[in-house]
């Protein structure tokens, strides 16, 4: 009985330290959040630490069922330039570079890497398409993924 009750405070303790281990491995982005409108048309966020790859994004018209993923592919990643028709009809141009991706170009707004770790995302003035309420950017780490979230006004 003895053996068992230190093995369970054993456990216990060895599932709190690695919980601790794993959130701090997941990537942190700064700021998480960003708000763009015609005051305010650009914005910029950045890894805490290191560079990740992008792994999907999703936009989310505020209406059910009006949420758009793609996610970023080995084959996307491949080419130099890829167009990429979306669930709802509208295209989206996805440039890289020797397999990393450096800007997504949507009707409404262009995200782009500015260095290592370090992105800018900016509104588009003359956009025919629809803003969307939000748009998300999912990044990979081996250990998690981080998001920002890109809000519109």
């Amino acid at each position: 009985m003895m053996i068992k009750r230190f093995l369970l405070f054993i456990a216990v303790i060895l599932m709190v330290s690695c919980s601790n281990e794993d959130r701090n491995k997941i990537p942190g982005i700064t700021p998480n959040k960003i708000e763009l409108s015609t005051a305010h048309p650009e914005g910029f966020f950045q890894f805490i630490e290191g560079d990740y790859a992008m792994y999907e994004f999703r936009i989310n018209y505020g209406k059910i069922d009006t949420e758009v993923s793609k996610r970023i592919t080995k084959e996307i990643l491949s080419k130099e330039q890829t167009v990429v028709e979306l669930s709802d009809g509208n295209k989206t141009t996805i440039y890289c570079k020797n397999g990393i991706l450096q800007k997504i170009e949507f009707d409404f707004m262009t995200i782009s890497k500015v260095q290592t770790g370090k992105y800018k995302v900016q509104l588009n003035k003359n956009s025919i398409q629809q803003v969307p309420v939000a748009i998300f950017f999912g990044f990979s780490a081996p250990d998690g993924m981080s998001t920002i979230g890109i809000t519109f006004k």
